[in-house]
């Protein structure tokens, strides 16, 4: 059986402390294709169906992984530093980091003229949307951050959570969810849960990700047009804050997450 994966741990058991008395076990050994994850089981009989997934933006997170991954500044001991870097997620990792630290040497180098015009247009053609350099307590430093779309990065505080519910009825429906929906359509259970993780890369707009990142952020006052055949949908951040969101036959409910998740 293929080893369970870290989230789905983690919402195994938020959803455990959701639902007192319901046990999540994972369903998804590998023997045969197309199985959904997780198997919800109440006094040891499963009665539920969930699949995990994600709302990410896949782009930006492996940059962002391969860039900044390690954990570790990004120092040139050639540079002043003091660089911040934003740069378009579809630029390559590999390209930035082999020919971005003798670029900015160029532009540090000449004040003006024909050479930093050059380099400069070198950045462009990098994926570099904006760079600009401030006294560092760390010389050599280069801070790379992505571009973000305007409206996934704020925006008016919600007063309520019907923005999650109207991006959610669009996004459930996209092809790239299609086949997640068919592994529950097939469940052979009376419900089928849906569980989305917004991570902080995430595809959802600001009036949606924010009620999940914010403390006490508001329900949805409306109900979510699920596709024919799921019962249930959970909602929630990765971020450390914020609540799980969950709708089902009572409509919406909210519960703490869970950070201390033993591992199997």
């Amino acid at each position: 059986m293929p080893k369970i994966r870290v989230e789905e741990l983690w919402v195994g058991a938020c959803v455990s402390e959701a639902l007192p008395g319901v046990q999540v076990v994972q369903h998804d050994d590998g023997s045969r294709p197309s199985m959904y994850d997780l198997d919800l089981l109440r006094d040891g009989e499963p009665f539920a169906a969930m699949e995990v997934t994600a709302a990410a933006d896949a782009e930006s997170i492996e940059l962002w992984n391969l860039v900044n991954g390690s954990g570790d500044r990004w120092v040139d001991s050639s540079l002043l530093g003091g660089w911040m870097i934003t740069v378009d997620p579809k630029s390559r990792a590999n390209r930035l980091k082999n020919e971005l630290p003798g670029i900015l040497r160029k532009i540090e180098a000449n004040v003006e003229g024909p050479e930093r015009h050059a380099a400069i247009e070198s950045l462009t053609a990098l994926g570099v949307v904006s760079a600009n350099q401030s006294d560092t307590n760390f010389p050599g430093s280069i801070y790379v951050t992505l571009q973000r779309h305007p409206e996934r990065m704020g925006g008016p505080v919600p007063l309520n959570g019907n923005g999650l519910v109207n991006w959610l009825n669009r996004w459930i429906r996209e092809p790239g969810q299609q086949h997640n929906l068919e592994k529950l359509r097939v469940a052979l259970l009376g419900e089928r849960h849906l569980f989305v993780l917004l991570p902080g890369f995430t595809t959802a707009p600001f009036d949606a990700s924010d009620v999940l990142m914010r403390e006490n952020g508001p329900l949805p006052e409306v109900a979510p047009a699920l596709p024919e055949g799921l019962s249930d949908v959970w909602l929630m951040s990765t971020w450390s804050t914020g609540d799980l969101f969950h709708f089902g036959v009572d409509g919406w409910s909210r519960s703490e997450k869970v950070f201390n998740v033993q591992s199997e």
